[in-house]
């Protein structure tokens, strides 16, 4: 059963349908706790069994959090918009502990920086993090903020007071909470070329934000905390490389086409509440574009037009039908009006081209941008597997620990195996939000990207 399948069962199909709601992967596992498999946000707690009504959960009475310094600690602010020295990943092949921090994660502004921790805790996920949402930072722009969420007097176990519900906006400082996830993610990314801090406080004050983040929350069945983390797709222009060889039609019963389209229909849907240009999709093979894709009847129509045949050439398409017309093109005449977040679904290694033609495109993309004054990280990669063939896994897991791109990207495998992988480590409840989560924002979260790195 692929993903598709998944969200069906799950009463996720439609585009705005809630997919908070986990789907059991394996027999004899439990996957139908609707938060448990959501990320932490280091802003807030991730409230708990919302399904159950609950207003508040008790922690688990545990050494939570002992012997860590204290959370939302100051740190000296590196320039605005300045990338930080990224941190040393593992391999994507190794076994390390799922959710183990990486040594010397870059510290965002005003120290730990929102999202990190998010994948940090084993086990059972839904946990929530010492402190209680709604503190807002109190401190003026360019001083180290107080970090929302910071542990207030008392001990730790006790527990937080009046979670909403899903759609529900948390407590003050909306305003502040979103301009520091919006500048956590300008540093973070080192994309300060295109955002001062007044367009990112213009940003933060649109009047229908909070609206459309608690609409997000409320049909995805996910905590606004965690909902509040999209807001960072705002920052990209999204585009999408989809495979449309003759595989994705012939293996596993088309799953893998009906998972595409899922996929595209959340990106489009997810994209389009903070920029109504919606997403541009591209195609491996068809000579057929896709440009203001907004919703699942957009997608239905485009994919609808395509013709599943031929072979992958991932690399050759990536620069001739995105990187050069519309990234290097638009860099090379100062006009690249925001940075690009590239994601490429496929189902197989790349075929019809030299093998290493994907680390040559990539490698000549950032080589180019780095001579501009964009830099480097103008352009952000997620590489996607629907299908579970192990060539494909295989091959991500190269990409992922290469020594001259894996810095640069991130990769995804099939939520089947994802789910797998988190089996394993001992983590029962990876709902197909949390792996959607990490899609859309593995590339352009460092936080979500460190969650990759644990095999």
């Amino acid at each position: 059963m692929g993903l598709a399948s998944k969200l069906q069962a799950a009463g996720m199909g439609a585009a705005g349908a809630g997919y908070g709601a986990s789907t059991g992967i394996s027999a004899g596992h439990n996957y139908n706790q609707p938060s448990s498999g959501l990320p932490q946000s280091s802003f807030a707690p991730t409230p708990g069994q919302y399904s159950q009504g609950q207003q508040q959960q008790q922690p688990p009475q545990s050494s939570y959090g002992q012997g860590q310094s204290s959370y939302g600690q100051s740190q000296p602010p590196s320039q605005y918009g300045q990338q930080p020295r990224p941190p040393q990943q593992s391999q994507y092949g190794q076994s390390s502990g799922y959710g183990q921090p990486p040594p010397q994660q870059a510290q965002g502004y005003g120290g730990q920086q929102h999202g990190q921790g998010v994948f940090q805790q084993q086990g059972q996920y839904g946990q929530p993090p010492q402190g209680q949402y709604g503190q807002a930072p109190q401190s003026q722009y360019g001083q180290a903020p107080q970090q929302y969420g910071q542990q207030s007097q008392g001990q730790y176990g006790q527990a937080p007071a009046q979670q909403g519900q899903y759609g529900q906006p948390p407590q003050g400082g909306q305003g502040s909470s979103i301009f520091s996830l919006l500048e956590s993610c300008v540093r973070d990314q080192g994309i300060g070329a295109f955002y001062s801090p007044a367009s990112l406080q213009q940003l933060a004050a649109r009047p229908d934000l909070m609206q459309k983040l608690q609409a997000l929350s409320g049909e995805w069945q996910i905590p606004m905390e965690i909902a509040m983390d999209i807001i960072k797709i705002s920052l990209f222009d999204t585009i999408i490389l989809v495979d449309d060889s003759g595989s994705m039609a012939f293996e596993e019963n088309g799953e893998r086409i009906d998972d595409m389209k899922s996929i595209l229909s959340k990106v489009s849907y997810a994209t389009s509440l903070f920029d109504q240009d919606g997403i541009q999709v591209r195609f491996l093979n068809a000579q057929i574009n896709g440009d203001n894709i907004r919703t699942e009847r957009d997608v239905q129509n485009l994919v609808g037009q395509i013709r599943f045949s031929g072979l992958t050439p991932l690399g050759t398409s990536l620069e001739q039908k995105i990187l050069d017309p519309l990234v290097l093109g638009p860099a090379r005449q100062q006009r690249l009006q925001k940075p690009v977040l590239v994601i490429a679904i496929t189902d197989g290694a790349p075929q019809g081209e030299d093998k290493n033609k994907i680390n040559m495109v990539i490698e000549r993309a950032k080589r180019e941008l780095s001579s501009s004054k964009y830099g480097p990280d103008a352009i952000s990669f997620q590489f996607c597997q629907v299908g579970t063939d192990m060539k494909a896994r295989d091959f991500l897991a190269q990409l992922d620990s290469d020594a001259s791109i894996g810095k640069y990207i991130d990769c995804t495998s099939s939520y089947e195996m994802e789910a797998d992988e988190m089996m394993k480590m001992g983590i029962q409840n990876f709902s197909p939000s949390v792996y959607l989560m990490k899609l859309l924002l593995g590339s352009i979260d460092s936080s979500y990207d460190t969650k990759d790195e644990r095999r």
